[in-house]
């Protein structure tokens, strides 16, 4: 890697730390290519509409799997074997939920599909938008990313509102 980007393997050390440090700044490159600042702002520009608000929360990982799905594979199968690693990928997890329980519990009650709870609906959410479905969809069934995008926010309404 270090010689694909014309550096040499103690430079690439003396930036990053260590291959933990290097795997944490490319997910952290994931997240920007993604554009967050982006979402945070159609999730505030539809506040009172859970519709829009799951269409934001899908448009962000539309992005964030078609700019850096790749890099997001990468980090969860390093995890496999190496524990530090596997915290690289639960940490970018944790914080995709902690978005979704954030804007789940700011809708007024009787938006969830009766007999629903938040953490239930950031497992359904994370079982319908998630990097494999994406790849299915797009790499073996030859869908366009924002199919897949408009696909996931008609999904998620189906399968979290009322």
């Amino acid at each position: 890697m270090a010689r694909e980007a014309g550096v040499s393997v103690p430079t690439v050390y003396a930036v990053y730390g260590n291959k933990t440090g290097l795997i944490q700044a490319l997910a952290d490159a994931a997240d920007i290519a993604a554009n967050p600042s982006q979402s945070l702002a159609e999730l505030e520009g539809a506040e009172n509409d859970p519709v829009r608000q799951l269409a934001a929360m899908a448009g962000y990982d539309r992005r964030l799997f078609e700019r850096a799905g790749d890099i997001i594979a990468l980090v969860r199968e390093a995890g496999r074997t190496e524990p530090e690693l596997a915290s690289v990928y639960r940490d970018g997890r944790q914080r995709g939920d902690e978005t979704r329980i954030q804007v789940f519990s700011s809708w007024p009650g009787g938006v969830l599909r009766q007999g629903l709870d938040i953490p239930s609906a950031v497992d359904i959410y994370a079982a319908i938008c998630n990097i494999d479905v994406y790849t299915t969809l797009t790499d073996e069934r030859g869908w366009q990313p924002d199919q897949v995008e408009r696909w996931w926010t008609e999904a998620l309404a189906r399968e979290l509102l009322t």
